[in-house]
């Protein structure tokens, strides 16, 4: 059976902007979880649990909702089948947008909105590949089946809660949630949190960044020494950095804007935490959480003064994000977001964490450990997604990839990462102004309905 992918997607061009633009304006950030509750995750992702399910079952699925946890969306039938996890839930929205992170604009043919890359606009494109296939009523070998995770962004408890009721694995996956072409390894990730109280020693407050895997953009200080403003103006000034100063109350309030980026990627940001402990460097300013925060995270994106460094040819160096700086009057709260390749013996690795950032007294907890994802790349899999990527965009050089970001293809056995973003494009994921090109979005449904068509029907 030939088929002209790109053709068939152009026909639904209108219907799937439209959807994904209905999608994209749900507000889906994390407000809560509430096991008891019969929105575990909160009204918005609940609210695009739903929108997804009823589309898929008015449009002719099959669908399942894990008691708003999870659902799936499916067609064919059979034992084996393809599966596909999309994510319902995004990063909060941050703030300096040019357009309403919620609004879904279309300006110079992207579709501005949190979650337009990652991952509503891809789920949708995973999405329309399998409805191509069922409205030109393609025989299947296998089920296809579109898994929804709801908290990806934050402790996978939905796509757990998901497997645990629904074990059956794939015999082959990926998961619209990365870069093309494809990515067969990703670091293991952990978070952890490092809780504690100092003397204050005239810090009030210090806080910056709203999660572990983004980089902070914003960091706010309150010091009882008024007299570092004109300090911390010419500092700014000098440095290129842009900040505000004011003194309130009798306290001077200070705050400096960074570059948010993904948190597997700290070097394309720009931590505002670290600028802001630069300036306080610079006048001499210490109490023992800025001693903590300089003598094991400060400018250092490689572990290297925990001693946890580590490079591997194939897939990378160890990465720490420090996304989460709470403090206020000496009690505080550090999240920090450490990835490792291969090479890396995790139990040593948090070991040494423990031993240095609990040097000063600080409690030091393991909240989440994702363990590392490896495919071979000359797996059929691997190489039947490379082929097709190939076909669609004449990128003959195209070579799998490893990363150190985390998908849903460790989450699901016989997985990899498969797009959606195209290389040589700027990447806004967890960052101000986050869109998707209309023409890359098209673009990708037609690889994923071949890509579904090669696995699902030979």
């Amino acid at each position: 059976m030939k088929i002209d992918f790109k053709k068939e997607v152009l026909k639904r061009k209108d219907e799937i902007i439209a959807n994904t633009q209905a999608l994209l304006k749900i507000n889906s950030e994390l407000t809560e979880y509430d096991p008891k509750s019969n929105t575990p995750f909160g009204e918005g992702i609940n609210d695009a649990l739903h929108f997804m399910l009823d589309m898929a079952k008015k449009d002719g699925f099959d669908t399942l909702n894990a008691n708003n946890y999870a659902g799936h969306i499916e067609m064919g039938e059979g034992p084996e089948f393809v599966g596909m996890i999309g994510h319902l839930d995004v990063v909060p929205a941050g703030s300096n947008w040019d357009y309403p992170p919620y609004g879904a604009e279309i300006h110079d043919g992207k579709i501005y909105a949190r979650g337009a890359e990652d991952d509503k606009g891809p789920t949708m494109a995973a999405y329309y590949a399998m409805k191509i296939l069922l409205d030109l009523d393609v025989p299947l070998k296998r089920r296809i089946k579109l898994i929804l995770g709801t908290d990806e962004e934050t402790a996978w408890r939905g796509v757990n809660y998901y497997f645990k009721h629904f074990p059956e694995q794939p015999i082959y996956g990926f998961i619209p949630d990365a870069d093309f072409p494809l990515t067969y390894s990703e670091k293991g990730i952990m978070s952890v949190t490092v809780r504690g109280k100092v003397k204050p020693r005239g810090l009030n407050m210090f806080k910056a960044g709203l999660v572990s895997n983004m980089v902070p953009d914003v960091c706010e200080v309150i010091l009882d020494d008024v007299s570092l403003k004109p300090k911390f103006d010419d500092f700014i000034k000098d440095h290129g950095i842009k900040g505000e100063s004011a003194i309130e109350n009798g306290n001077l309030h200070l705050i400096v804007h960074g570059k948010s980026a993904h948190g597997s990627l700290p070097h394309l940001g720009e931590n505002a935490a670290y600028l802001m402990i630069d300036f306080l460097n610079h006048v001499g300013f210490a109490n023992d959480f800025i001693d903590l925060v300089n003598l094991y995270l400060h400018n250092d994106l490689e572990g290297r003064k925990m001693g946890i460094d580590h490079v591997d040819e194939e897939t990378g160096s160890v990465t720490v994000n420090a996304g989460v700086f709470d403090y206020e009057n000496g009690v505080y709260k550090i999240v920090i977001n450490p990835r490792y390749p291969n090479g890396v013996d995790p139990e040593q690795f948090m070991k040494k964490m423990l031993v240095c950032l609990g040097s000063k007294g600080a409690k030091v907890t393991l909240d989440k450990h994702q363990k590392k994802l490896y495919v071979d790349p000359n797996d059929t899999l691997v190489q039947t997604l490379l082929d097709v990527y190939i076909r669609n965009t004449g990128d003959k050089d195209a070579k799998p990839m490893t990363t150190g970001g985390g998908t849903f293809a460790r989450a699901m056995e016989n997985s990899v990462a498969f797009g959606p973003h195209f290389p040589g494009k700027p990447s806004y994921i967890h960052q101000r102004n986050e869109y998707i090109e209309v023409d890359d979005l098209l673009l990708s449904i037609a690889i994923y309905a071949e890509a579904l068509y090669e696995l699902a029907t030979k």
